[in-house]
């Protein structure tokens, strides 16, 4: 008990031992996620490093560093180049403490595995309003208000064009000021 009192006032105190222990997090869990991720892929399978090297464009080394903890820092941009090859896609967010470490207990390479892959994945490939709404409503205080898919060519927002609205005073707990629109209309 010492020993986690010790920790938890170093991190308390002091910035980069947070930067360091956040790092030390990262070196492990996202190593382990890209090989379990790459070793449970069926289209393309994925058996050997080789395979996700050539699917993501890059030496088969690179993805080796890449599974080992703590070989490579993996920048933003190759872990999308990583999770593109492997039909995926990535979430970063900041969380508590608490949740990053329940999140790291609960982790299990042998378990862990990401479904569906994009050529399977129904609600991103035919969204319906409700998924659209959760979502973006994830996102912010925002309402859907385009119509993927519609039968009336005069309703329909082009793929990746989706038009945004503030939704109603009484489900903005943080108001923001300005509305936009992607591909606007």
């Amino acid at each position: 008990m010492g020993e986690r009192l010790d920790r938890i006032n170093r991190l308390l105190r002091n910035h980069k031992s947070r930067a360091s222990y956040i790092r030390a997090k990262l070196a492990v869990l996202v190593p382990a996620q890209i090989r379990a991720t790459r070793l449970k892929s069926e289209n393309p399978p994925m058996p050997y490093q080789r395979d996700l090297a050539r699917e993501a464009e890059m030496h088969q080394s690179r993805i080796s560093m890449f599974e080992t903890p703590g070989a490579a820092n993996i920048t933003l941009d190759t872990l999308a180049k990583l999770a593109a090859a492997l039909r995926v896609g990535v979430i970063v967010k900041l969380v508590p403490f608490h949740e990053m470490l329940q999140w790291e207990d609960s982790f299990s390479p042998d378990s862990f595995n990401v479904l569906p892959r994009l050529d399977q994945d129904t609600r991103f490939l035919s969204p319906t309003f409700s998924a659209i709404n959760q979502t973006i409503g994830a996102a912010g205080p925002w309402l859907y208000t385009g119509n993927i898919g519609a039968a009336e060519p005069e309703n329909e927002v082009p793929v990746g064009q989706i038009a945004r609205k503030p939704a109603a005073p009484e489900r903005q707990e943080h108001a923001m000021s300005a509305s936009y629109s992607i591909g606007g209309r």
